[in-house]
């Protein structure tokens, strides 16, 4: 008679919060280490370690700090999301698509997005004339629309 595997089933009914599959996953995170990674678009400087699971497939463990405190602030309303083949990078404000960057116009590549991603998203925090800049490449319709949604990025539509 075969024996039920009692922790086998409880992984998979409830599985481990702590640890998601790499390979389905990879294109959410950056290499910033060896076996060390970052997610691209956290606002929170969190780190993954690569594991390798009792099923031979390799995982991403949280790896949590035990002196930070409980409450985690979001410090910025920009985002830029890359795409699963690292050739754009979509710029985020609050959540809704602002521009996409292509990797054959600004030179970056598979490697280096996250590197694109996180210098663009500090700039848009801490240079508003970059800001000013981003939001005058719109089109007046989208100009439009950006400044009806989100009055506090001050933009003055084009008449």
């Amino acid at each position: 008679m075969e024996t039920l595997d009692w922790t086998k089933l409880a992984c998979d009914v409830v599985p481990d919060s702590g640890k998601i599959p790499y390979e389905p996953n990879k294109h959410l995170f950056r290499k910033v280490g060896f076996d060390v990674f970052q997610m691209n678009s956290s606002p929170v400087e969190s780190l993954w370690i690569l594991e390798d699971g009792d099923d031979g497939k390799q995982y991403l463990s949280a790896r949590y700090d035990d002196t930070e405190s409980e409450t985690i602030e979001v410090k910025s309303s920009w985002n830029a999301l890359a795409d699963r083949k690292g050739e754009n990078i979509t710029l985020m404000y609050k959540d809704e698509p602002i521009q996409r960057f292509a990797s054959s116009d600004y030179g970056f590549n598979k490697d280096d997005i996250h590197i694109f991603q996180q210098s663009l998203v500090e700039l848009l925090n801490s240079d508003p004339n970059f800001v000013k800049r981003v939001l005058k490449s719109q089109s007046k319709e989208r100009l439009g629309i950006i400044a009806q949604h989100f009055p506090e990025l001050n933009v003055v539509p084009i008449k």
